[in-house]
């Protein structure tokens, strides 16, 4: 499917809330399952994790892995991804490795050593599938991206230490989109790059700052379909949206309900009933230092809201325009009204 031309963005609605503390409990990741299933990578207090499944009623199906550095657990769980059959990955940059489980959640294999030779990795942290599925691994103190076949095999590796164009300083988060084009949450240069498959420099976005289209410590960005990118900014607790081209379009600062989960649980306890009539709501809605962000195939966008243990979700509402319905482009467009 290609992109279109042009876009009529009417909107981002919130669409839902999903999960709560105890059970998807500091979530970092998230990967989007069949037939509603949806698969939350959570760090835990401390060190340790699981991947916690939820579906769209926000029931608790139970979880896979857990905490140790054995086969098949976690310690310091950083991302997830899903290929095509169904297999999940997850990296952990305290244990330097990739794990696999299968759709079931069964035990498959695990991969990566500590170093900084071809294929080893410093603080394995964000992860990503290629149209192809190849696995790219941000290498987070060794400044680089590698890429793997699925089961391990090292195939490349781009990114050096620095702040120039290509370069990377602890990169983080790691998208793929359709094409195959890469993108990186350059973590402590506060920016975002975009790297053809093979490595090359495509373009930057944003700088450190606190005002719109910048960003204070990126740690997650993803892509639509329609080439829109979006960009965990934890350290703005918020999440912001750019076109194709890296220009601003929006951001999303938090509009969380109370999700089913939660009411199931509230609604057992008398005294947290009170607590809850008691309380100044404004402040529940909002992002608290969110990790990650995913998007699916029905246009929606979700986001691992870290400190307050749950997801916040967002549909997109969004269509196309081919060139003979949308004027040419404008220097400085500036939207005043409709």
């Amino acid at each position: 499917m290609s992109r279109p031309y042009a876009l009529l963005r009417a909107g981002y609605p919130y669409h839902a809330t999903l999960g709560m503390r105890r059970v998807t409990w500091f979530p970092v990741d998230v990967a989007i399952g069949d037939e509603g299933m949806i698969y939350v990578l959570d760090r835990g207090q401390g060190a340790g994790g699981d991947i916690r499944k939820i579906n769209w009623d926000d029931e608790d199906l139970g979880t896979i892995g857990g905490s140790g550095d054995g086969d098949g657990k976690f310690v310091w769980p950083v991302a997830i991804a899903r290929d095509k059959a169904g297999n999940l990955y997850v990296s952990d940059e305290a244990l330097d490795r990739i794990t696999i489980f299968d759709r079931d959640g069964n035990f498959v294999d695990k991969w990566g050593a500590s170093g900084d030779g071809p294929g080893q990795f410093n603080r394995a942290s964000g992860i990503a599938l290629d149209p192809d599925e190849n696995l790219y691994v941000a290498d987070a103190l060794n400044h680089r991206i590698q890429k793997f076949t699925k089961d391990g095999r090292f195939l490349s590796a781009f990114g050096s230490f620095g702040s120039g164009d290509g370069q990377l300083n602890m990169p983080w988060g790691l998208a793929t989109d359709e094409l195959g084009d890469v993108y990186v949450a350059d973590w402590r240069n506060d920016r975002v790059q975009k790297f053809s498959g093979g490595g090359q420099f495509v373009m930057e976005i944003g700088a450190a700052c606190a005002g719109d289209g910048a960003f204070n410590r990126p740690t997650g960005v993803c892509v639509d379909s329609d080439g829109d990118i979006y960009v965990a900014d934890r350290g703005n607790n918020r999440v912001q949206q750019f076109d194709p081209h890296g220009r601003y379009v929006y951001k999303f600062l938090g509009d969380a309900t109370l999700g089913k989960m939660a009411r199931r649980y509230i609604i057992t306890s008398a005294k947290v009933l009170r607590l809850r009539e008691m309380a100044k709501l404004e402040g529940a809605k909002v992002l608290r230092s969110p990790t990650s962000v995913k998007v699916d195939a029905e246009g929606r966008l979700y986001i691992t809201d870290f400190s307050s243990h749950r997801l916040q979700v967002y549909k997109k509402e969004a269509y196309p325009l081919t060139p003979d319905e949308v004027g040419p482009e404008l220097d400085s467009p500036d939207l005043y009204t409709v």
